[in-house]
C-alpha cells in the first residue's frame, strides 16, 4: 500500500470483482476523484466474495489487469489488501484494515455502484460499516437511476431519521457517516457483457484499456472456464 505522510489526505476505495476491469470503472473513479478532490483512489479487487460465486478469472489475473489499467494515472492504485485478510472477503474487515493503515486525520470514501449498494442490508455488520466510512454511491450507466427506491431502502433498513440534502446530494443521519449519491453514469459498459464478448471471440477493443486487452489476449482469459 502506498502512503504519503501528510495530514488531511482524502482517499477513495473502489471495490469490486473487476472481472475484467473496464473503462466504465475508470471513468467513474476519475469523475468521483475530481468531484471529491481525492488524493488517491485504491482499486480493491475482491478476493473471495461471500455473496457471489467464484469469479470466472482468478484473483491474481484480476489484480494484474487492474495494475495495468491504472499504471498511467498518478494517484490510482491497485491494492492486494483483501488477499491478506481472513476469508471470506467482508467489506467491513477490509475497510477496518485500510483505516488502520492511515492516520485518524485521513478521510476515506468507499465508492460503490448503486446496484451493489442496494443490497447493503445483506452485508456483514452493515450498520457498523455505515458508521465507519463515508460512501459515494454512483448510478451506473444503463442501470435505472431509482433515487426513490434508494431513499426508501435507507429509511426502512438503515435509519428512519435519514434525510436527503439536495444541495449536497447527500444522505445524513446521526449514527452514520454521510452517503453521497452521484447520478448519471457516463459509459454503459459492463463486465458481464465483456465476458460474453470474449467467450464468443468478439473484440473488446476500446471497451477496456489497451494493456488490459493485450493481457486478456495473451493469457486467453474468458475463453475457457477456469483460466
Amino acid at each position: 500500500m502506498v502512503k504519503i505522510l501528510s495530514p488531511g489526505q482524502r482517499l477513495g476505495i473502489l471495490g469490486g470483482t473487476f472481472d475484467p476491469v473496464h473503462l466504465g470503472h475508470l471513468r467513474a473513479a476519475e469523475e468521483i476523484a475530481e468531484k471529491f478532490e481525492l488524493d488517491q483512489v485504491y482499486f480493491m479487487p475482491v478476493a473471495r466474495p461471500p455473496h457471489k460465486s467464484t469469479p470466472p478469472v482468478g484473483y491474481w489475473h484480476r489484480l494484474e489487469m487492474l495494475k495495468l489499467a491504472v499504471s498511467d494515472r498518478p494517484g490510482f492504485w491497485a491494492s492486494d489488501l483483501e488477499n491478506h485478510l481472513t476469508p471470506p472477503s467482508y467489506t467491513i474487515n477490509m475497510v477496518q484494515a485500510f483505516q488502520n493503515a492511515w492516520s485518524a486525520a485521513t478521510a476515506i470514501y468507499f465508492i460503490v455502484g448503486l446496484d451493489s449498494f442496494m443490497s447493503i442490508p445483506k452485508w456483514r455488520q452493515y450498520r457498523e460499516l455505515l458508521a465507519l466510512t463515508s460512501f459515494v454511491v454512483f448510478a451506473r450507466a444503463g442501470i435505472p437511476d431509482n433515487f426513490d427506491t434508494l431513499r426508501e431502502m435507507l429509511q426502512s433498513q438503515v435509519d428512519p431519521r435519514i434525510r436527503w440534502s439536495p444541495k449536497n446530494q447527500t444522505f445524513t443521519a446521526p449514527a452514520i457517516k454521510p452517503i453521497h449519491f452521484q447520478s448519471g453514469g457516463r459509459l454503459a459498459i459492463s463486465s458481464t457483457d465483456l465476458r460474453q464478448r470474449l467467450e464468443s471471440g468478439a473484440s473488446v477493443r476500446y471497451l477496456v484499456p489497451e494493456p488490459v486487452r493485450i493481457y486478456i489476449e495473451n493469457y486467453g482469459l474468458y475463453r475457457h472456464v477456469g483460466l
